[in-house]
């Protein structure tokens, strides 16, 4: 027999009035909400399972599993996480797992120090006054060391300190270190069948398929020959990523947004936290103003799970929705996030009357995207924050063959940038010497091969730079110009017309050993190499109007009874701004931290 729900969800629209769909699907947008109502009809299974638990957490990003692990350490509360995918991780586990937490006691340990009035001036530079919201970042600020000091003596989960400048260091009170990594984790502590479903990082952040490794050993690997502790380093690597292919199908050494994960999973489990995968959360139990659980669909079946306490929406917000980034974003078609995140968050607490609030300057985190299109499988898609566009040797261009920002900027700068030049395709090109020193995307440095990406048209070469211009569809008089002119701001180590290089975050992600400016080089060493990029986003920053406690509050300001909403289903406290490095990693955790303490009764 067949089930049917309907339900509304409610977002910010233009104040004209459409309707279009088809079949059971309809949607109407009119005045300033968008209205999506449809029906549904499901099959269920002659016995439906229903179940209790005290909490429900839906998504496994690191947002979610400290809110799970917070609720269930040191109490009596049986808590579930639900995944709606097979693996566990979220955004988190293809990021670099950095968290920007002012104040951190890590920064003592690398002999900094920081203060709430530098902080708040910092954050008030960055956001102005009217995006300063005192009773979301006051709590933030308040929480964040507490938060790190709490994870590590009661968790498995362990942060390193890094002297990583914010994101702006021209603004009063900027400071190096309020950025934390995790510590690597070996994933073998999981057991078999759990480090599996330990989402895969992205590729180009790994080798072999699921090969990790710490940043920093970065140039070890690229000089694999180049000493004898380099060489027993990378054989030793090789060796246990070698047993662990034979024993778990995948490397098990976890770094970056893997070792959060990893150790997030160690914690919630000892717990005795319940993890379902492949479990999608269809559609509240309640009525407006409150909510008592959920229905999830948990390999083909649907469960009523009911909430005594409490449901925390953490599904990594709506990336990979495409009626969502219609209405929400200026690009809807490129984002680097999990495909599960789907706004199922934002949708379930919309249904029970959680307020969607205005807009944010920016509803996203952006960055360019290169897209991979293998013989079988998904397109798979790889954000360029960073660790190449930053590097000396390189330029990105336009359709036209011409440059239009700062290449090493700071991804969020270097989307505003991008989306006030109206640029739809881009393309990141470098020489042979930038391309086997630094990688491109998912093509890795030498020695890692990357005849398969040419032969994919990953990565387009030419032996000269008018010959690439042609395969690219470009001028090539304009695409040579434009190289010309970089190679002369590059010799002389000034970028006459973007200021690459000047800037200390610019500096932080360039070649020290590069001078005098570690962020520019000459393309001069065939052949030529063209990487297409398209402007997108790596998770979106637009969620629920929450509390200081993560509680989801209604259009009148009320917190919906037993309601919680963490990571990207929260809306962004920093409204979309971006003051440094893991400034969604961060926030996060801290507030899904609060959100277990308070819903536990401890705040």
């Amino acid at each position: 027999m067949a089930n049917f729900s309907r339900f509304k969800v409610s977002c910010l629209a233009n104040s004209t009035t459409r309707t279009f769909g088809r079949g059971s699907k309809t949607f109407e947008y009119r005045g300033h909400l968008l209205t999506r109502t449809y029906a549904t009809a499901t099959k269920l299974k002659e016995h439906v399972h229903d179940e209790t638990y005290d909490v429900v957490v839906v998504g496994s990003g690191a947002a979610g599993l400290t809110a799970a692990f917070v609720a269930a350490f040191g109490t009596n509360l049986r808590v579930l996480v639900a995944e709606k995918t097979k693996y566990y991780g979220g955004t988190t586990a293809y990021s670099g797992g950095g968290l920007w937490i002012p104040g951190n006691p890590k920064m003592a340990e690398l002999g900094m120090s920081d203060s709430r009035d530098r902080i708040e001036t910092y954050i008030r530079q960055i956001l102005g006054d009217d995006a300063y919201q005192e009773d979301l970042i006051s709590p933030f600020l308040d929480s964040g060391p507490k938060m790190v000091k709490w994870m590590e003596e009661n968790s498995a989960v362990r942060f390193v300190g890094v002297p990583a400048p914010d994101y702006h260091m021209d603004r009063e009170g900027s400071a190096f270190g309020r950025t934390m990594m995790t510590e690597p984790y070996d994933g073998r502590r999981l057991g078999s069948s759990l480090v599996k479903q330990v989402r895969y990082p992205l590729q180009g952040m790994c080798a072999f398929g699921s090969m990790q490794t710490d940043l920093s050993k970065v140039d070890t690997w690229k000089r694999p020959f180049g000493s004898w502790e380099n060489f027993t380093f990378c054989s030793k690597s090789l060796a246990r990523y070698a047993l662990d292919q034979l024993r778990f199908g995948k490397g098990a050494a976890l770094y970056n947004g893997n070792a959060l994960i990893g150790r997030l999973l160690e914690s919630v489990r000892r717990e005795g936290v319940d993890l379902w995968n492949n479990a999608a959360a269809l559609e509240p139990l309640g009525a407006s103003g409150r909510i008592e659980g959920l229905v999830i669909r948990k390999d083909n079946t649907d469960i009523r799970v009911r909430a005594t306490k409490a449901v925390v929406l953490a599904t990594g917000g709506f990336g990979r929705s495409v009626e969502w980034s219609r209405r929400l974003l200026p690009n809807a078609d490129w984002s680097a996030s999990p495909r599960g995140n789907q706004g199922d968050g934002l949708r379930i607490g919309a249904t029970v009357g959680g307020n969607l609030p205005p807009s944010n300057g920016d509803n996203a985190l952006w960055s360019p995207i290169s897209q991979y299109v293998p013989r079988k499988g998904p397109v798979r898609a790889f954000p360029h924050l960073a660790l190449d566009r930053s590097k000396p040797g390189c330029i990105i261009v336009d359709g036209d063959g011409r440059r239009f920002a700062n290449e090493s900027a700071p991804y969020q700068p270097f989307g505003h940038a991008t989306h006030a030049a109206g640029v739809r395709k881009e393309f990141l090109i470098g020489d042979r010497k930038f391309l086997r020193t630094y990688g491109m995307g998912m093509a890795l440095p030498a020695p890692y091969p990357i005849g398969h990406l040419l032969r994919k048209n990953y990565i387009l070469q030419a032996p000269t730079i008018p010959k690439l211009a042609k395969r690219l569809g470009i001028d090539p008089a304009q695409l040579s110009s434009t190289v010309n002119r970089f190679n002369q701001f590059a010799q002389q180590g000034k970028d006459e017309d973007f200021h690459r290089g000047e800037a200390i975050y610019d500096q932080g992600y360039g070649d020290p050993n590069v001078q005098p400016n570690p962020c520019l080089a000459p393309l001069a060493k065939p052949p030529f190499y063209a990487l297409p990029l398209y402007p997108g986003n790596v998770s979106t920053l637009y969620g629920l109007e929450t509390n200081g406690n993560a509680q989801v509050l209604d259009s009148t300001g009320k917190a919906i009874q037993g309601l919680y909403a963490v990571g990207a289903d929260q809306n962004s406290i920093m409204k979309g701004f971006y003051p440094g490095g893991g400034s969604t990693l961060g926030p996060g955790m801290v507030f899904g931290y609060r959100a277990g303490l308070h819903l536990s009764g401890r705040l």
